[in-house]
This record gives structure tokens, sequence and C-alpha cells, in this order.
């Protein structure tokens, strides 16, 4: 028997930042994406690489697929620059009766990659290199078949040709069946439109959805467009407690401070889980706006006494809306900052 073996693999981890933003609501684009660890927690369960490759595989390769057989794999890779690949995930699947490869590569950059065509080469000849010394194929039988595919979540489009044969220059017809042929399959994540996703009514649809939404309501539609598809999928049970945990993870780097209900399952957690974003936008908003008003009162301090010592700016950081009104309200008469930022308890 043959089959297909998926590997994913984790290249510009870029780790998540606290999201502060002018907009409160409005986080993607301060927001850096998904890095390796979350996508790498999602497509270590079978039920969503099966997802993946039923919505979102080339034409024609997802029916010749036999799920069941799906199996993960081991491995550490090695580069032919000599680069250890130990982080990477290999799924293998039966195609046909025959198992072939499908190397999944998940890239965190945030722009793309004009050589990802020739690293793609190495790491499929990683790949080959590993299955040979472990025995795991025998060179008699032939090399197993690899689709070898690309899912970028970065903000830019990518635009940059798929195809190895592309990179190598203008050259005379007599060389070219001597050039390496390698080309991938491109899942750019942002080029798909919203509405198209949503239409879709998948599970891996609605993942796409919510790593790409502008603000906070669109957020909460992506959510529950989510929780919709687990809740029709035939391994809802599986998916609602992976899901659930992934979401309130995205959740935490995106939304610094937000409560998530303890469900174990996204789709008994709905509605709670909306309610808490709705607070946290107005208690986001609620920051948005102190921090505006002091910041205003330090350009007006300035202005009048001079440069504020370090710990008048903490000062004005630490305050209480009530403080900078009061303080606000000395600005004109005070005559020395000690008088503006004198006792506020009474």
């Amino acid at each position: 028997m043959a089959s297909v073996y998926f590997l994913g693999l984790t290249h510009g981890q870029r780790e998540p930042q606290p999201l502060e933003p002018t907009h409160p609501t409005r986080y993607t684009a301060q927001m850096v994406h998904l890095h390796d660890s979350g996508y790498k927690y999602l497509f270590s369960h079978a039920e969503l690489v099966q997802e993946l490759l039923e919505t979102f595989a080339p034409p024609g390769v997802s029916e010749l697929l036999d799920y069941t057989t799906l199996r993960l794999e081991s491995g550490n890779y090695v580069t032919p620059a000599m680069k250890p690949r130990a982080d990477d995930l290999v799924w293998s699947v039966e195609l046909q009766g025959r198992r072939i490869y499908l190397y999944l590569l998940l890239e965190f950059q945030s722009t793309p990659d004009d050589t990802m065509p020739m690293r793609m080469l190495q790491y499929v000849a990683a790949l080959y290199d590993h299955l040979l010394r472990s025995k795991a194929v025998d060179i008699a039988d032939g090399l197993p078949p690899v689709l070898p595919i690309v899912l970028y979540n970065g903000d830019a489009r990518w635009r940059q040709s798929s195809e190895l044969y592309s990179l190598i220059r203008p050259h005379p017809p007599v060389l070219k069946p001597f050039q390496p042929q390698l080309k991938f399959w491109l899942l750019d994540e942002g080029a798909f439109p919203a509405a198209e996703l949503e239409d879709m009514q998948r599970v891996m649809a609605a993942i796409f959805c919510f790593e790409h939404t502008p603000d906070t309501a669109a957020a909460k539609r992506a959510i529950r467009s989510l929780a919709d598809a687990i809740a029709k999928s035939p391994f809802k049970q599986r998916l609602d407690r992976v899901l659930a945990h992934w979401v309130k993870y995205r959740l935490k780097s995106r939304m610094p401070g937000l409560a998530t209900p303890d469900a174990e399952e996204l789709t008994k957690g709905m509605h709670m889980l909306e309610t808490n974003i709705d607070r946290w936008e107005a208690q986001a908003i609620a920051r948005g706006m102190q921090r505006g008003e002091a910041f205003l009162l330090q350009r007006l301090l300035t202005r009048r006494f001079g440069e504020l010592s370090a710990s008048q700016q903490a000062k004005l950081a630490a305050a209480t809306p009530a403080q900078l009104e009061i303080w606000g309200d000395r600005v004109l008469d005070a005559s020395s900052l000690d008088e503006v930022f004198g006792d506020t308890r009474h």
C-alpha cells in the first residue's frame, strides 16, 4: 500500500505582542499573526488536516485520499545546509492505494519570499533523504510523490511565483531538461474574500477568516461562523474542544486581558465569549480615551512648565480619570508642577 505524507514546517516565528491600538477595535494591522505553536497544535490533529485538504487542496486531490489512513509521522529532517527541521509535522495518507507525501509549510513571515521554491526544493530533498535513511521507503520501489503546500498568513498578498523554474535565468532550450523542476501549492489566507470564506461553511475556512478579521465585530462574526461549522462537522466532539482551546489562545494574544469562558467546547461558550469581547472592547475604548487625555495633559504641562520628570510622567500614565480631570483644571492657575500634582484626594 502507498501513502501521502504531510509535513508541517515552521519558519520566521514572531512572538505575539500585547496590543494597545489607537483604535482599540482594529487590532489586525498591528498584530502579529499565528506563530508556529498555534498552527502546529491545529495540524497535529488528523481531523483538521482532513478539513484543510477537503476545503483547499488542489482540485482533484482530496477525493483520491483515504482519510481513514491519515497517520502522524515523526522525524528529524536536515536540509542540505545542515539545518535540522526537528519541529516539522509529517502526516502520511494513502492515495489510490499508494502512500504519497504532502509537505505542508507554515509561513509566518510578514511578507512573501521570492526564494520559496528554492527553499521548498531543499525541504523536499531533506524529506526524501530522511525516508531513505530511515528505510521508510526503498529506492528500488521508487520515491513517493510529494505535494508541497505553503500556508501563508502575512498581510501582503503573495504574488511571487510558486515554480522553481521561473527563478532560473533565461538559457538555451537545450539546457531546459537539466534544470530542476518543482512547484508548490500556495494557500494565501488573506487572499480569500471574507464573504467567500463564510459561504464555504467549513471549519478551516472559518479559521482563515478569523485570522484576518479587521475589528472585534468581524472577529465575533468569524468565531460564530467557526462554531456553526463545528456544529455541522462529523468531527464535532473532537473539534469543539481543540478549537475552543486554540481560539482562547489566539484571543488572549489579540485582546490582552480578555476573560475567556471556562467552557471546554467552543459551541457551548459562544454567548459568554461574545459578551466578554463586547466588555473588552468597551474597556479598551475607555482606556484609549484615558490615554488620549493623559497625552494631551502632558503636552499642556510641558508647554507651560517644561519637560516633566520621569516620576511625573509615570503619575500621568497611572492616573485615574478623576485625577486627570483635577490636574487639567489646575493647569491654567498653577504656578508650578508641584501645585498641579498636589494632593488630589479631596
